[in-house]
């Protein structure tokens, strides 16, 4: 997966908020200038920002502080910025699912991108939601969270993953349920649930899949003396 760089102040390149791709911004200062009395806005039907030069070559030296613009070399859309938080678009968190995430799963975790920048503890539920969500994925189908990852671990289960999912459960249960655990203000343990989800799905559903089809391209005559030798290994 493509490595995410949160949009931040001055910085040369990050994720795109539009487009998600990894690319370098050009930044822009807003130059003052009046429209006139009586005037109107200059608008155009995308509704996005966008350059409209007036053709005279003439503008003002006195600029707008602390309102800023970026523009993503990728797709070319505006990002507008006052002091150092994006206001547009309406979340400045780009947080991309993992390729290989089921759909109903991808659905829950793009909810809880498009809200943790304002609600973190919102945001920690819908990702415990996912969690609960990606369980018969995985063939774990017990009557609750706990339960299913309690099969995987029977099944031998690597212990780091286990860590992740118990961690998306009981901080997931924590934000719907306040202990311990206060997510209210802290957008910074909500991102780190969004990365494990990603982790989750590499490990337990793009590396077997992977290696699966790895497996399967394998000459045919080497299948059959695989299947032979585990045959006979139980007979030693």
């Amino acid at each position: 997966m493509t490595k995410q760089i949160t949009p931040a102040l001055n910085l040369a390149s990050f994720t795109c908020p539009h487009c998600g791709a990894h690319a370098n911004q050009s930044w822009f200062q807003l130059n003052k200038g009046g429209i006139g009395n009586g005037a109107g806005a200059r608008v155009d039907v995308s509704r996005e920002p966008a350059f409209a030069g007036s053709g005279s070559g003439r503008f003002e030296l006195s600029y707008l502080v602390n309102l800023n613009a970026t523009q993503c070399f990728s797709c070319k859309r505006f990002a507008v910025w006052v002091y150092d938080k994006i206001v547009w678009p309406a979340t400045s968190i780009v947080v991309i699912p993992h390729e290989d995430m089921p759909a109903d799963v991808r659905n829950d975790f793009l909810e809880a991108a498009a809200i943790v920048d304002t609600s973190p503890r919102g945001a920690a539920a819908l990702l415990r939601l996912a969690l609960e969500r990606l369980m018969p994925h995985l063939d774990a189908k017990a009557k609750n969270v706990n339960a299913s990852i309690g099969q995987l671990v029977a099944r031998g289960l690597d212990p780091k993953i286990q860590k992740a999912l118990d961690v998306l459960r009981v901080i997931g249960n924590e934000a719907v349920h306040p202990g311990q655990i206060d997510l209210k203000d802290d957008k910074s343990i909500a991102l780190k649930l969004f990365d494990l989800v990603n982790i989750i799905v590499q490990s337990l559903i793009t590396t077997p899949k992977q290696i699966s089809s790895m497996f399967d391209s394998l000459p045919q005559s080497a299948l059959d003396g695989i299947q032979r030798r585990d045959s006979n290994s139980g007979k030693q």
